[in-house]
């Protein structure tokens, strides 16, 4: 199982949508395409895997636009509770579980 920190390997702030919001830099359009790229496929969703872990003690922000683009994408393949089955998040505060909650149960914008 392969945990991913995050707020050190991508970035603290977890903010912009695309390359069109804020700075333009650390997007979640980069983050879903380079650790959850394996996962943008529907068979995958269908079958058992090993899960992705998501370490988030050294995020300091996630914003609702990119927990859209970054999570709320999956829902295209699978329920928000398969989507927690197969990707986890660890060290999370409870407002940034909200906020991806949220963006999954209301589904991918792709704004």
């Amino acid at each position: 199982m392969t945990t991913i920190d995050v707020g050190v390997v991508f970035y603290h702030r977890l903010a912009n949508r695309d390359s069109k919001q804020g700075d333009g830099k650390h997007t979640a359009v980069e983050f879903r395409t380079r650790f959850l790229s394996s996962r943008d496929n529907p068979q995958i969703w269908k079958s058992s895997s090993e899960p992705t872990i998501l370490d988030f003690k050294n995020v300091k922000k996630i914003g609702p636009s990119f927990a859209n683009e970054a999570f709320g994408y999956f829902t295209k393949y699978a329920t928000p509770a398969t989507f927690f089955e197969r990707v986890r998040f660890v060290n999370i505060s409870k407002v940034q579980k909200m906020i991806i909650e949220e963006e999954l149960e209301s589904g991918y914008s792709g704004k």
